[in-house]
């Protein structure tokens, strides 16, 4: 069963430690997203049931007025014409939730975010793989089928906080901590073997959870050099008997 974002959200924000990593997020309608727009540069607007990037939208203040974008296309509105443009990119099928714009961290130009790659092969949640997803240039989701690639998490996180290996460590062990915490929740109302856990630094450093995904692709391991976390990821898949596309 596909789990909705929404309903992960608000798992997660019961619990003391996530809470502080999870960006202000509601349900989508007219008077939230004016609220929204007024508390913050900018807002994410989300299908609750999406996956890969697709159906994002983007809407960011301008100087005068706004611009929506969704993929490749893009409107600079007034503000009394925000939601209407918003309405332009929604799909009717889809319900829609908002949440407050990240200052995303970014490597050599471009927003990055990582993604944690959980299974439970004996019944014990274990990371599998972590890695760094690099957003193609001028695009605002990093995703692997948005031309999103992947680069090694150490690598991306030295360039980060600037060689400093200790905060690189703290780094990696919160980033741990998150994801497990994440899994011990979603584990208690989904069978789910799998999992992917999606974070994201801000310019300061700051882990923020963008979302946790039941159905995680493991292509995007397949860009790396070294194939130790993918043939950790296959294995796994082989003792739980998970089909491999």
């Amino acid at each position: 069963m596909t789990m909705g974002k929404m309903r992960n959200y608000r798992g997660m924000l019961q619990n003391r430690i996530l809470r502080p990593h999870l960006p202000e997020t509601h349900w989508l309608t007219d008077a939230g997203t004016l609220r929204m727009l007024r508390a913050y540069s900018s807002v994410f607007i989300k299908p609750d049931l999406g996956s890969g990037g697709d159906g994002i939208i983007r809407v960011r203040k301008l100087s005068r007025g706004y611009e929506a974008r969704s993929g490749p296309s893009l409107r600079i509105v007034g503000a009394g014409s925000v939601l209407r443009a918003v309405r332009t990119f929604r799909r009717s099928n889809n319900r829609y939730l908002v949440q407050k714009g990240l200052q995303i961290a970014r490597y050599r130009g471009e927003i990055f975010d990582i993604r944690v790659y959980l299974q439970k092969p004996e019944h014990k949640w274990v990371i599998a793989g972590m890695v760094a997803r690099v957003a193609a240039p001028h695009k605002f989701v990093t995703n692997y089928h948005q031309g999103g690639h992947a680069e090694p998490l150490q690598k991306v996180l030295l360039n980060q906080f600037k060689n400093n290996q200790a905060k690189v460590n703290a780094c990696h062990r919160k980033i741990e901590q998150l994801s497990m915490t994440i899994a011990g929740i979603v584990g208690k109302w989904s069978s789910t073997h799998e999992l992917g856990i999606d974070l994201a630094l801000d310019k300061k450093g700051y882990i923020w959870i963008l979302e946790a995904n039941s159905h995680p692709g493991h292509r995007l391991f397949t860009q790396l050099t070294d194939r130790t976390m993918y043939r950790t990821i296959i294995e796994n898949k082989r003792k739980m008997a998970v089909q491999i596309p």
